[in-house]
Order: structure tokens, then C-alpha cells, then sequence
């Protein structure tokens, strides 16, 4: 199978959508104890049994009762648009819609008819959590922070996320070779479908940042510019060089930071240290006392003291338990 014949599979009917089509019934394919429980965990073992990205398409001609899960899912929808609840919020998932989902989240969905092709991508928590969406920030947790909260009225909820992209040809690509990838069952298809992913997970990080531009004002673009020169420089910066560098007066600087983003400057300075030594400790075999110099702490042993406060662990005992 090619691209051109994606659709040609996809709107072929399955024998489950044949016998729910016919039959006017809905199949409990999984076989979820819903006379047992009001809300069913969706087993994870009857999905990564081959690897630790799932593909499949939402068979049609039926609704899903609510049911939790976990692992994280991402819907596509492919053409048509269905109804979601999620977390008790009613969601329409129009084409070329996707809707990320954290594990536990309670989630039901609506008949979805013949011209419904609703893509679902389940991921293994082994795999990623949601924060994978943006791997892209993750050495800016900082700026990271920020995006998240300038988006939140456009695109964010509870424990999922709501992205439009329609108008991002990129990404529906990657998604539509990862679906063609997937099923045609070649050599390679999961170390394949692996690099996919990665690089939907950047294109939506991208997304999302450009979603953060569009919903913000000319003060906000300029607070943007001002986390991202933290994060480009967090291993020496002061506050002095911060306000220097952007024209302002120290403290009035530092109380704009505050109040726009609710924690203080050295809070930020911090946390961006944090984020880049937990990485270089999960991922190096460094010297504890050489990451501390390189994120800018020149005591170790204040270094010790502040990941700790964090994290609740040394970084020695951080570093063990990966």
C-alpha cells in the first residue's frame, strides 16, 4: 500500500463495521466489563505487544461508552468529525483535528458513520508521556512554561490538547506515511514509524508555539523574548546583564517577571538548571560535580541542596534510579 491507496484502505469496511452496520449493534471488542464497572481501563497489553506505537482505525457504525486508559492516545481524524467527551467536556473533532490524551483521562465517543475515519495512536508510557509534544522545549523548560500558559484559552485542557491542522500539510503528511507505514507490516516498520513520531512531536511543538505567537500581545512577544534570552544564557545570567540587555530598571524588571509569570527571576534561573542537569544525569555518565559547574552552580554542594529541594532525592540517588 501507497499513499494514493490510504483511502481505498481506510473507508474499506472491517468485518466488526460490517456486523455493527448490519446488525444495528455495537461490539465490545475488547470485551471491557462494562456491567462491572461504570468506567473500564482499557488493558495496555492487548495493544503493545510488538512495539510501543499502536495504530488503528476506530471502527465505524458505533459509539465507545466511557473508559479510561493507560497509555496516552492521540486521535486523528482523517475525514468526517465525531464527538468526544473527554473528562466530562463535549469536544468536536473536525478533519485534519488531532486530540492528545494523558493516561487516565475519561474518555467516550460518540456514532461515528460511514464518512467518519477516525485515526487512533495509541503510545506505551514507557514510550513518552505528553510532555514528548514538547521535546523540542525540553532544554527550555522555561520557555516551555510559558507557551503552555499563553495557550491555554486555544489549546489546552486539563489532560489533553485540541491542535487544528488543517492548515499544517507537514504534519498531516508525517501522520498519513506513519498510518501507511504501519500497516503495510515492512522490515523496520517500528524503528520507522519510531522517527515518525519524533518529528511529529517537534512539528507540534512548533504548533504550539505558533499558537502562543497569534494569541499574545505586543508586552507578551516581548516577555517571550525575554524567557528565551534567559534560557540562552541561564548558566552565567544575572539580573543585572537581564534588565541591562532589554533597557529596564532592575527591580521593576524583576517584579514584571513576577507578576507575568508568577514565579520570581531566580526561580526561573533555577528550574532551567534543574531541567538541563536531570537530562544530563539520566543520559550521561558524567561527574555529578562537573554538570554542577556546567549549569552554572559553582558549589556543588549548593547544587545538591537545590535539586534536592526539587526533587525530593539527591542527584546521586536521581541518577540510580533511572
Amino acid at each position: 500500500m501507497n499513499l494514493s491507496e490510504l483511502d481505498a484502505f481506510l473507508f474499506k469496511h472491517t468485518e466488526i463495521e460490517q456486523i455493527q452496520l448490519t446488525e444495528k449493534m455495537n461490539i465490545n471488542e475488547l470485551n471491557l466489563p462494562y456491567t462491572l464497572q461504570k468506567v473500564p481501563r482499557i488493558p495496555k497489553e492487548a495493544f503493545f505487544l510488538d512495539g510501543n506505537i499502536f495504530i488503528n482505525k476506530q471502527q465505524r457504525f458505533s459509539y465507545t461508552p466511557a473508559h479510561t486508559h493507560d497509555f496516552v492516545e492521540i486521535n486523528y481524524m482523517y475525514t468526517g468529525s465525531c464527538t468526544q467527551t473527554i473528562n466530562g467536556e463535549k469536544i468536536q473533532l473536525k478533519k485534519d483535528h488531532i486530540i492528545v490524551m494523558d493516561k487516565d483521562v475519561v474518555q467516550q465517543i460518540d456514532y461515528i458513520g460511514e464518512q467518519d475515519i477516525l485515526i487512533n495512536i495509541l503510545v506505551h508510557e514507557n514510550f513518552l508521556s505528553t510532555d514528548i509534544l514538547y521535546d523540542s522545549f525540553q532544554s527550555h523548560a522555561i520557555f516551555s512554561d510559558f507557551l503552555l500558559h499563553a495557550i491555554r484559552e486555544k489549546a489546552v485542557y486539563s489532560n489533553f490538547l485540541l491542535i487544528d491542522l488543517s492548515s499544517n500539510e507537514s504534519v498531516l503528511a508525517l501522520l498519513r506515511n506513519m498510518i501507511v507505514e504501519y500497516f503495510n507490516q515492512n522490515h523496520f516498520k517500528h524503528e520507522i514509524i519510531k522517527h515518525y513520531f519524533s518529528i511529529f512531536s517537534y512539528e507540534i511543538s512548533r504548533e504550539l508555539e505558533k499558537l502562543a505567537w497569534e494569541g499574545t500581545q505586543e508586552m507578551d512577544r516581548e516577555m517571550i523574548e525575554i524567557i528565551s534570552y534567559i534560557d540562552q544564557h541561564y548558566q552565567h545570567i544575572t539580573l543585572t546583564d537581564l534588565a541591562k540587555e532589554f533597557k529596564y530598571n532592575k527591580n521593576y524588571l524583576s517584579a514584571k517577571i513576577k507578576q507575568e509569570l508568577g514565579k520570581g527571576f531566580f526561580e526561573l534561573v533555577n528550574e532551567k538548571r534543574l531541567t538541563v542537569a536531570k537530562k544530563l544525569l539520566e543520559e550521561t555518565d558524567r561527574p555529578i560535580a562537573d554538570i554542577a559547574y556546567e549549569i552554572g552552580y559553582h558549589d556543588p554542594s549548593n547544587f545538591y541542596k537545590v535539586f534536592k529541594q526539587k526533587y525530593g532525592q539527591t542527584p546521586l540517588r536521581f541518577r540510580k534510579s533511572r
